[in-house]
């Protein structure tokens, strides 16, 4: 082989390197040396690499792929879980039941509020009940929430009874400081449908 074929397929190897290297996995070098030769023996240990990288470069893709799309059901399932957690019912005519069961952290705070919110809205009733019969704890961060529930309601010309007040939740909320005096508080939901009942009914 000459000196000047050997640079020649250097060249090319170089060429296609090149390109590899930015991208493109589709190239091999082509060479018309012997596979016994240096030359031909180097372009086939470089094609092999290639090779090996595309299909390293598909599989990842693939794997991407179906990452991507138990995140996207991840996330479905995730907003479907936090929509049932959060039901809001049209119990009566003007009135609006919110239970609420758990813990209420950041996050789920911000969906309560902004779904209530939008239910309010569309619905335009005058009463919202928020029954916590299944919060066992209250701190000042849900206690926040609740008051800031109730002014955000006040806006919007709803008024809000709160319903299921336990023993131990009740007596946190005087401990923390928590200012209910803006809301009604009932003992049971049967008492909160019948406090808004009787006060549509006085209105009219």
């Amino acid at each position: 082989m000459s000196q000047t074929e050997v640079e020649t397929g250097v060249h090319e190897i170089l060429s296609v390197l090149t390109q590899v290297a930015a991208g493109d996995l589709s190239l091999r070098v082509q060479t018309s040396e012997a596979p016994d030769s240096a030359v031909g023996a180097l372009a086939a240990g470089i094609n092999g690499i290639i090779e090996a990288w595309r299909e390293s470069e598909v599989k990842a893709r693939k794997i991407k792929r179906a990452l991507e799309a138990k995140l996207g059901t991840i996330e479905t399932q995730a907003a479907a879980i936090r929509e049932l957690s959060t039901p809001i019912m049209d119990i009566w005519d003007d009135v609006l039941l919110l239970p609420i069961v758990g813990v209420l952290d950041t996050r789920r705070s911000t969906d309560v509020m902004s779904n209530l919110l939008d239910a309010v809205c569309q619905k335009q009733c005058k009463y919202v009940i928020l029954d916590i019969t299944g919060v066992e704890v209250v701190d000042t961060s849900t206690a926040d929430y609740l008051i800031k529930v109730v002014r955000a309601l006040r806006m919007l010309g709803s008024r809000c009874v709160l319903t299921g007040l336990s023993p131990a939740v009740a007596q946190t909320l005087v401990q923390i400081g928590a200012e209910l005096s803006e809301v009604t508080t009932l003992r049971s939901l049967r008492e909160g449908l019948r406090h808004c009942l009787t006060s549509i009914r006085n209105e009219r």
